[in-house]
């Protein structure tokens, strides 16, 4: 019987553990949030179903090449968001939304609470990672420093470093939220062939 009450003790702490939450202060304290100056919601490559662009169609004998060229010529390729490290020029992103600091706050609270502090590392690898949606993090100087890439087709996220506090986002509706959160602020979240209302 002790080792029954034992185990459930157990249990019953990881599970409380599970449920705590981050202060303001811890989140506001942390990295990226304690060099941020300004935070950027965006939607970009809603243009394109996955990372790899429009395949060519083949050529039959003594067909036209000209036809070939000319969508060569016009083929566009997603966009990588590394490439806005340390700049200013947001090229290529679709749509942007400059938080105040009421929806940063709401926003963090929604990244770092949802779920709560307790991390389940369960990942769906066979899924693709190919985000249309990221916050930017701004420094002093309003240069991008940190990129947290959003993935709503597979339910992942990444930073752009190491650096920065762990988010848990394996809680059910985590997802759900946040793109409701992009949703409300007039932003997409899918390829532009399906529709993006708020759930």
């Amino acid at each position: 019987m002790k080792k029954i009450f034992t185990l459930f003790l157990l249990t019953f702490s990881l599970i409380s553990f599970g449920q705590k939450k981050f202060s303001m202060n811890e989140i506001m304290n942390s990295y990226p949030f304690n060099k941020t100056t300004k935070v950027k919601i965006i939607s970009y490559n809603t243009d394109f179903v996955s990372e790899f662009p429009t395949p060519l169609p083949p050529i039959g004998k003594g067909g036209d090449s000209s036809m070939i060229k000319k969508i060569i010529a016009e083929q566009t390729f997603p966009i990588k968001l590394e490439n806005i490290l340390g700049n200013e020029n947001l090229d290529g992103i679709k749509e942007t939304k400059t938080l105040n600091l009421e929806e940063t706050f709401e926003l963090s609270k929604l990244l770092y609470n949802t779920c709560g502090k307790f991390l389940n590392d369960r990942r769906e690898a066979n899924k693709c990672f190919f985000p249309r949606n990221a916050i930017l993090f701004f420094d002093e100087n309003d240069r991008v420093f940190e990129i947290l890439e959003i993935c709503f087709d597979c339910y992942r996220m990444e930073f752009n470093s190491e650096k920065s506090l762990e988010i848990n986002g394996m809680c059910d509706n985590f997802y759900l939220k946040l793109e409701n959160f992009y949703n409300s602020k007039g932003l997409i979240t899918k390829h532009k062939g399906f529709n993006n209302e708020t759930k």
